[in-house]
């Protein structure tokens, strides 16, 4: 394999599997909330 081919394969495989814009959604923000809620009360 060629570097070219290798660092070709390295994109595509970031770009396939990276988020478009990284963030959260709200309704994802409000599930790791509960979760964090849940695991406190065990303290």
């Amino acid at each position: 394999m060629s570097m070219w081919q290798y660092m070709a394969a390295i994109e595509g495989y970031v770009q396939a599997n990276t988020p478009d814009d990284g963030k959260l959604s709200s309704a994802d923000v409000d599930d790791v909330w509960q979760w964090m809620q849940e695991k406190d009360k065990g303290f």
